[in-house]
């Protein structure tokens, strides 16, 4: 499939827990000369998260090579060794395999985003699923998306139609799930994201508009 990467931006969010406002989170996207940087910071409740991804930029799309999850003060580092063709969890001391066009937990969307822009025809109809293999700081498993229709979605800037995708569950007992919509009007951008906890605990991140 086509990948066609989203123009640079920096993008503002809401940042909600169960519906009670925390401060802004930002989505930070570059891109030139063949090389990618994404990061993603937000604050829940008292504490501060930060997610790193930074890569090459190919026809295929993103090739990530160093993926840091910042929380609280504490650093997790996964390297994408292409040469070793391994992905190494430098926190844990482990490596895994490195499959072919794997992400990390932050750069799949961007990855997504790019597969949106690139096919349209592919996403007129709800039920297309992707399947992406994704690495955190200690394991890859496949991630399987689904578009599932497109929705009107409140944002900083008004209501915006955006398209609704989900993470199929991983497993039978997997209760967490994971849910971003996508707007053309922001560059496919998502205007929204989802987490749900397995104890109910719902995180929300709405578009609010570019940012400084």
């Amino acid at each position: 499939m086509r990948y066609a990467a989203p123009p640079s931006a920096t993008l503002r969010y809401a940042s909600f827990v169960n519906g009670v406002e925390n401060p802004d989170g930002t989505i930070r996207w570059q891109h030139a000369g063949g090389r990618y940087q994404l990061s993603v910071e937000t604050r829940m409740l008292w504490f501060r998260f930060a997610f790193h991804s930074t890569g090459a930029l190919g026809e295929q799309g993103l090739a990530p090579e160093r993926y840091v999850e910042e929380r609280r003060k504490r650093s997790q580092v996964t390297r994408f060794d292409r040469a070793a063709n391994a992905i190494v969890f430098e926190s844990r001391g482990g490596q895994a395999p490195l499959p072919e066009g794997a992400q990390d937990r932050f750069s799949v969307f961007l990855q997504l985003v790019g597969l949106v822009r690139g096919n349209p025809q592919r996403y007129a109809a709800p039920g297309a699923t992707e399947t992406f293999q994704v690495a955190d700081t200690s394991d890859v498993e496949p991630m399987r998306v689904q578009y599932v229709g497109e929705e009107d979605i409140e944002t900083g800037a008004g209501f915006v139609r955006a398209k609704h995708f989900i993470r199929l569950p991983r497993r039978a007992d997997d209760r967490r799930r994971v849910e971003v919509w996508l707007a053309e009007s922001v560059g496919w951008m998502p205007v929204k994201l989802r987490q749900t906890e397995p104890d109910g605990t719902q995180i929300d991140l709405v578009l609010r508009g570019a940012g400084p």
